[in-house]
């Protein structure tokens, strides 16, 4: 199929060769506040600048780890920070309980600091934040982690793969037993040709899974040209290092839920002395898996629920972003924070955060009225592989 999506900063025309989900279902359109790159692709089902409800967003991690097959194990998903620190967790948990799988690790990048020896470097170079940290991974998972099979790479939507191509033939030389690369996304903008290039330059067989494959084209209005906002790289260190113990070390999946459930139902009480409204969920960041987490075991409990997503993309309004409001980050590194499409003022609100350490300029809850949850120390918990 065929489209035209005209915006301010120009004309996208899209046609599509394959749509397991309808492309209006999957994504919207918006501009970026960004002179690299004018477009965005805005999904839909990912719970990060749109509100969506767990339940789609958990059918959208089941397509997708339905879709990856059986492969052979130890595999290793990895999410691209921070748009896809979600969507890989939640991929990597649909594969790890649909097959009753004990071998899968989930990954994701990060921009944080982290007292930890550093396994990969890289940028991702049309972003606003472009550079990525990949940390060595905890060392009760080292061995497994080694011993991969099937490494997973993830992404919201593959434009050109240069990316994903580098961190994969990178990250091939720590794998010794690798045999096959998955390059994951929810839609993937990739022709054959530049499909057969990716695979013919890496190491071991490589294949793509996604549920929407297309091309585009882009023609920029000569009219538009943006600058980036102040504040979108870190302005100084965080005072503290940023949590290890929930993606960015690797994890077992699936967690034990039991924590996750006790923070919901604690959360239920506390919403006892409100009417049964609707509930939006807000991770903030890179804490988007476990953040969902909570948000789905809210939706357990019987509550109506939207999770959305914090971030340091700086989108203007129009198309699929209504409004958004700004923020500085809450690991105190100065950088500026938007939310998305925020809930209405006086709305019930939860904004999820990995630690009680918020820095001071932070304010976030105070500027949407909305209540505070800390995670847990052992939310993610899981013994780890023999």
């Amino acid at each position: 199929m065929e489209y035209e999506i005209e915006l301010a900063c120009g004309r996208l025309r899209i046609r599509t060769v394959r749509e397991e989900l309808p492309l209006a279902r999957l994504i919207g359109f918006a501009s970026r506040q960004n002179p690299r790159r004018g477009f965005l692709f805005v999904s839909r089902v990912l719970g990060k600048h749109v509100p969506c409800a767990p339940r789609v967003m958990r059918d959208t991690y089941e397509r997708l780890a339905r879709a990856l097959g059986d492969v052979p194990g130890p595999v290793l998903a990895i999410g691209l920070a921070e748009t896809a620190t979600g969507l890989g967790g939640g991929i990597a948990d649909s594969l790890a309980r649909g097959r009753a799988r004990d071998d899968v690790l989930f990954q994701h990048t990060t921009r944080h600091r982290l007292d930890v020896p550093v396994l990969l470097r890289f940028d991702e170079v049309h972003s606003h934040a472009p550079d990525h940290i990949l940390y060595r991974p905890d060392p009760a998972l080292a061995a497994r982690y080694r011993a991969t099979e099937t490494l997973v790479l993830i992404d919201d939507e593959i434009t050109t793969g240069r990316t994903l191509t580098r961190l994969a033939d990178a990250l091939a030389g720590h794998l010794p037993a690798l045999r096959e690369i998955v390059i994951l996304s929810l839609v993937n903008w990739l022709d054959p040709t530049a499909r057969d290039r990716i695979a013919a330059a890496l190491p071991v067989s490589t294949r793509f899974v996604s549920l929407l494959d297309g091309t585009f084209d882009f023609q920029p209005d000569p009219a538009f040209a943006p600058t980036l906002p102040a504040g979108v790289l870190a302005q100084r260190p965080a005072p503290r290092p940023a949590r290890a113990d929930l993606g960015r070390r690797a994890l077992v999946m699936p967690p034990d839920g039991a924590a996750i459930a006790r923070t919901a139902q604690d959360l239920v009480q506390g919403l006892a002395d409100r009417p049964p409204e609707a509930v939006t969920v807000i991770g903030t960041g890179e804490l988007a898996y476990p953040a969902f987490l909570v948000a789905e075991a809210l939706e357990a409990c019987g509550r109506e629920v939207r999770f959305q997503g914090t971030t340091r993309s700086p989108i203007l309004p129009g198309g699929a972003i209504a409004d958004s409001l700004g923020c500085l980050d809450e690991h105190g590194e100065g950088v500026q924070n938007y939310l998305h499409n925020p809930p209405a003022p006086g709305a019930c609100t939860i904004v999820v955060y990995e630690s009680a350490h918020r820095d001071a300029a932070h304010r976030l809850p105070e500027q949407l009225g909305a209540r505070v949850c800390v995670l847990p120390d052992d939310a993610l918990t899981r013994a780890a592989p023999e």
